[in-house]
């Protein structure tokens, strides 16, 4: 096991502007692991979502959401 040091806490309430998306809007990722966590996030409140990876193997990372109900 290895301890890390100096890594901020991520805010509580990260994600919860998202909630605020409507049915069409969409937001971009370019972190994998936010990707996920907002997904995730968006699926525990409910939301119906598409998702979409957008980039290339060999291109740096971009994922969509989209609020479809």
């Amino acid at each position: 096991m290895k301890i890390l040091k100096n890594i901020p806490i991520p805010p509580k309430d990260q994600f919860k502007p998202l909630l605020e998306m409507e049915i069409g809007d969409c937001v971009e990722f370019t972190d994998r692991k936010k990707f996920k966590s907002a997904s995730s996030y968006l699926y525990a409140n409910y939301f119906k979502i598409r998702i979409k990876k957008i980039s290339k193997k060999d291109e740096p990372y971009l994922a969509r959401i989209w609020r479809v109900e």
